[in-house]
């Protein structure tokens, strides 16, 4: 798609992406709108005020036609709800084209692309493979849903530099022509079921990071999941497997990708044995007394809380909860035989604890202050406070990062 096509633009969410956005569109000589459902006095006024100097126009509180109109793109930041956000219908009336930031920035970019998605592990899969592709290539980019907005990165990159983007099932559902030269889905476990009609349909906006592909490029899957089996030939592009050429299919994965890129297992093994890890994933706060604070913000579904609780040893109090996703929470009932305590907060918690009260003793408490507080008063030497929600952050956080970094400040904080 040629964007000198379009002269005015509409920017949807004013987040990381939609700020990130906004001041490409000015590098790009582009007149940039911007409309936000939110109020104003939820984000901080410099930045606001500084574009608005720059010609930008913003419109907070809600999305209106009579803003948008005048407009001749419509592009969205990756959280806004296709199901429920009114700026699809209102696209539709005004017959202007909406897409995404990954479609919209793929349309700009000379790089080439590496793409990963998956419901658990995409962020440091998507790490580890871009560490790994530095071993040998000097120009290699990281973005995507990993917190660097992909606009951020097109004025600064060009043809023969390589980006690897972590992307999620919400910023694919609206791609029409992107494609990467290499994409893998890492694995697919219930999630976001508030927004998915279905699994099927959650593994079908997967998929899509495929849709575009040719022979010319890569699809790398999961080996241990029969699912794809089936989806594979559908794809295509070259299709490799990776399966147990390490432990943890985190590193199988990132090492097939590399591989692609001539990277070698030697040189991978290197990267993999540096890696400590990533904030908000496992990751060790403070030991107090003894007792374990970890921080694993980023578990937002059952399945990564299972991961969390397969992998730490020792009696643990868990501290869970968050918005509902319509995902399954019993599912992990089969998992608690080390939890001792499992303290809730946020609008899930009494579905939580009606699914999982007979298999643990549970609370439920009005902040994660509270629940952290009471945890670590109920907590013995030897213990383990983790946090993992099993939801999203959006009931009490605008992310993950935010919640992960204020259950650190909480446990940094007690005496």
């Amino acid at each position: 798609m040629n964007v000198d096509n379009f002269r005015k633009i509409c920017v949807v969410g004013w987040g990381k992406t939609g700020i990130s956005l906004a001041y490409l569109l000015l590098s790009l000589g582009k007149k940039a709108i911007v409309t936000e459902i939110r109020e104003s006095t939820e984000f901080p006024s410099s930045p606001i005020q500084r574009l608005k100097g720059q010609g930008v126009e913003f419109e907070f509180g809600g999305h209106s036609q009579k803003f948008i109109k005048g407009a001749e793109l419509v592009v969205v930041s990756p959280g806004v709800d296709l199901h429920q956000s009114s700026i699809f219908d209102i696209c539709r009336a005004l017959n202007i084209p909406c897409v995404g930031e990954i479609e919209f920035c793929f349309w700009l970019t000379k790089a080439q692309l590496v793409a990963i998605t998956g419901t658990n592990g995409k962020t440091t899969t998507t790490f580890l493979t871009y560490r790994a592709l530095k071993e040998k290539r000097k120009r290699v980019f990281l973005g995507g849903n990993i917190g660097i907005p992909f606009s951020s990165l097109i004025l600064n990159t060009k043809k023969g530099d390589l980006i690897v983007l972590e992307i999620s099932s919400f910023q694919l559902e609206t791609i029409i022509e992107f494609k990467p030269h290499v994409a893998s889905i890492l694995n697919v476990e219930p999630d976001h079921l508030d927004r998915y009609r279905s699994l099927k349909d959650y593994f079908d906006a997967k998929m899509n990071i495929f849709r575009n592909q040719t022979k010319d490029d890569w699809a790398v899957l999961n080996g241990n999941i029969a699912l794809f089996n089936n989806a594979a030939k559908k794809i295509n592009s070259n299709v490799i497997y990776f399966s147990s050429e390490f432990p943890n299919e985190n590193f199988s994965c990132a090492y097939r990708i590399a591989n692609i890129f001539g990277i070698s297992k030697t040189d991978c093994l290197h990267v993999f044995s540096q890696f400590k890890g990533l904030p908000h994933r496992l990751q060790l706060v403070r030991k107090l007394g003894n007792i374990s604070f970890i921080n694993d913000s980023k578990a937002t579904n059952p399945s990564s809380t299972i991961w969390a609780l397969q992998n730490i040893k020792g009696n643990i109090i868990l501290v869970a909860g968050g918005k509902d996703k319509g995902v399954d929470y019993s599912v992990i009932a089969p998992y608690l035989k080390k939890v001792k305590k499992l303290n809730l907060l946020g609008e899930a918690s009494y579905q939580i604890k009606e699914a999982l009260t007979s298999h643990v003793d549970t609370e439920v408490f009005s902040s994660l202050n509270e629940a952290i507080v009471a945890s670590f008063k109920e907590a013995n030497p030897g213990d383990t406070v983790l946090f993992s929600p099993m939801c999203s952050s959006f009931d009490m956080f605008s992310n993950y990062r935010e919640r992960g970094n204020k259950f650190i400040e909480i446990v940094n904080n007690l005496a």
